[in-house]
């Protein structure tokens, strides 16, 4: 189920959940209040103004993280632009749209966030290298005895990361791996922003190094 939450929910809020729900998506409404309980929604849809949202996004993402599996969170901010679309992103949102966004576009973008979050993991299960373990069900990384839960971005980084095996991928490589052809208005600096985080949460930092002119590795 995806929910749409909107600081001030309007006739047009209702309007949208209902298009949404004649292409076969289970959809509710909510207001911002619903940050007061668990996540229940597979999906979050945040829509809001720019400066609310980079004021509430850590707050989300923090809470997107307390249930059971972890919510998919998309942020929709119509008078935003670059900065605001960077920053919530670098906090930890799975996608983000600056400016109006019709029915179908996000349709089609629920289901890409709702894939990522449950991305096959029954016949992957885990990946294991140099340390590593991931856990691609859970969205759970173990390293060093610690265990570090990933946004579905930095699991799909994380991922390719991992399977590479040591070998160095592209900004543009990790772009596509994490947020697909569909998403063509997000920049090589999204991918700088994930790996920022990851090596804010890794006991080791360096374990991901960066690789001058390449992208970045996995120490071996």
């Amino acid at each position: 189920m995806v929910t749409i939450v909107a600081a001030v929910v309007s006739s047009a809020t209702h309007d949208l959940a209902a298009e949404l729900r004649r292409d076969s998506l289970r959809v509710d409404v909510a207001s911002a209040d619903v940050l007061r309980q668990d996540p229940l929604s597979a999906v979050y849809v945040f829509w809001f103004d720019a400066a609310l949202g980079v004021v509430l996004a850590d707050r989300i993402c923090e809470w997107a993280a307390t249930g059971e599996i972890r919510a998919g969170l998309i942020g929709v901010i119509e008078d935003g632009g670059g900065y605001e679309r960077e920053a919530l992103l670098a906090a930890g949102f799975d996608d983000v749209v600056a400016g109006k966004l019709g029915a179908r576009e996000l349709s089609a973008r629920v289901r890409a966030v709702h894939r990522r979050m449950n991305w096959n993991a029954s016949r992957h299960g885990r990946l294991r290298f140099a340390g590593f373990t991931l856990d691609l069900h859970n969205h759970a990384l173990w390293i060093d005895g610690a265990t570090i839960s990933l946004t579905s971005i930095e699991l799909a980084v994380m991922r390719e990361l991992v399977k590479a095996r040591g070998k160095p991928l592209s900004r543009a490589a990790l772009l596509d791996a994490a947020w697909g052809d569909a998403d063509l208005e997000i920049s090589e600096r999204a991918v700088d922003n994930v790996i920022l985080r990851l090596r804010r949460k890794l006991p080791k930092p360096d374990a991901i190094e960066t690789v001058r002119s390449v992208g970045f590795r996995i120490a071996g």
